[in-house]
């Protein structure tokens, strides 16, 4: 008997920590998806930030890519614009953007290293996104099963959590954000594509100050998972007993 209600526990726990997880996954999908519809906030960053005056200290020193540091503030939001969309249209046209430089030339914003590199990085969301689309498919019967199967008690959930958590905060803390963005470029771009770019080299990297815009995003991106998974928890197992409900009383009807 004990042994049974062991392995019930640990089904429950199974299976509310998949919906759990499953639920904090698509949190970020459509964070990640809405922050993109605001090009990130790059105008916001662009100021808090100070990226025009760092594009007006780098920039200069890029001989390949004359004349960026010309450009207005809205020219540099749309050149960040012309990459994000590329980015999530699969990579299609990213060689194609281009800036006005000196004396009127017309030079592309990217050279060949940025390109693959952000074909790489459409390449990721494009897998992330099938990714969010078949975990959209699970999240209602994961809710369901865990719903059906009995949750967890709070201690058990809140330890589960933190087994997850807790070992990600402390890399973040002890290794620093900076180090953890460099591993994380190590794990899942292919290892002979250059990822890593000077911001004297690169218009791609001093536009966007890597990686402390990624930082801000990644904040934002966070602040909008803690905020939206409650949500889509508790709406799965708002619909998982509603149709308990609607199955129970159908099947007293038709008895």
């Amino acid at each position: 008997m004990r042994i049974n209600a062991s392995l019930h526990q640990s089904k429950r726990g199974l299976l509310w920590l998949g919906y759990a997880l499953i639920c904090v996954w698509l949190a970020l999908a459509l964070s990640w998806w809405l922050l993109a519809r605001l090009d990130y906030g790059y105008p916001v960053w662009y100021s808090l930030l100070g990226i025009e005056q760092h594009i007006a200290t780098y920039a200069p020193e890029n001989q390949a890519r004359p004349g960026f540091e010309a450009l207005s503030p809205a020219e540099h939001a749309e050149a960040f614009r012309a990459i994000r969309r590329a980015v999530h249209d699969h990579g299609n046209g990213l060689a194609a953007i281009q800036y006005t430089g000196p004396e009127g030339r017309v030079l592309p914003l990217l050279i060949q290293d940025e390109v693959l590199h952000l074909q790489d990085v459409a390449d990721l969301l494009a897998r992330a996104t099938l990714a969010s689309g078949l975990l959209c498919l699970l999240w209602f019967p994961a809710a369901w099963a865990s719903r059906r199967a009995g949750l967890p008690r709070w201690p058990s959930r809140c330890l589960s959590a933190l087994v997850l958590a807790v070992p990600l905060l402390l890399w973040l803390l002890i290794a620093g954000p900076k180090a953890v963005f460099y591993q994380w470029h190590i794990w899942l771009f292919p290892p002979d594509n250059p990822w890593f770019f000077y911001w004297e080299e690169s218009l791609m990297s001093t536009l966007m100050k890597a990686p402390y815009l990624f930082g801000a995003i990644a904040l934002v991106l966070a602040a909008g998972a803690l905020i939206l998974t409650p949500v889509i928890y508790s709406a799965g197992y708002r619909i998982a007993d509603r149709v308990s409900r609607y199955l129970a009383e159908h099947d007293k009807e038709t008895q």
